[in-house]
């Protein structure tokens, strides 16, 4: 089975820190997320939490223009990689999942440590084009250089 992890796509992260290519972003996560549902594939919403971006605070919940249902199960991180101190393994191995494809933010710190952890757990791992974002003072050269980082470890970039 395949499986789209979807990570941190929070307000506080999106709305809140002039995401450079907001609208492409999301409008590319929702396609994802719409592909990966009709082929009945497995969606992973991951929340990032820390002392300012918890549960309740402000900007905490998702975006509200991403298209997650209630039923699609969520991990909750306090670290860059999905992987590290999570249920993200046990939910994958439940569904027998081998390969992911991730999206979401941000580019080269929960995304790239989360692509890492992916190609380390030994899946075949997959990252969308213009399916990441930053805030960087050059946003699209930060995407540049984590997919081409990330396509050298074995990452395979798609569109």
């Amino acid at each position: 089975m395949k499986a789209l992890l979807v990570v941190d796509i929070q307000q506080r992260f999106i709305k809140d820190s002039n995401a450079y290519e907001e609208e492409r972003f999301i409008k590319t996560v929702n396609h994802a997320i719409d592909v990966f549902r009709s082929a009945g594939d497995l969606i992973v919403y991951v929340h990032h939490i820390k002392s300012d971006v918890a549960p309740g605070t402000p900007g905490w919940e998702y975006d509200a223009r991403v298209h997650k249902e209630d039923s699609d199960p969520i991990v909750w991180k306090t670290k860059g990689n999905a992987f590290e101190g999570t249920n993200l393994r046990t939910i994958l191995n439940e569904k027998n999942v081998t390969e992911i494809t991730v999206c979401g933010l941000v580019t080269q710190n929960c995304i790239r440590s989360t692509c890492i952890g992916c190609i380390e757990e030994g899946y075949k791992t997959y990252l969308i084009k213009n399916g990441t974002t930053n805030w960087t003072d050059d946003p699209q050269k930060t995407i540049d250089d984590v997919e081409a980082e990330l396509k050298s470890l074995g990452v395979v970039i798609i569109n």
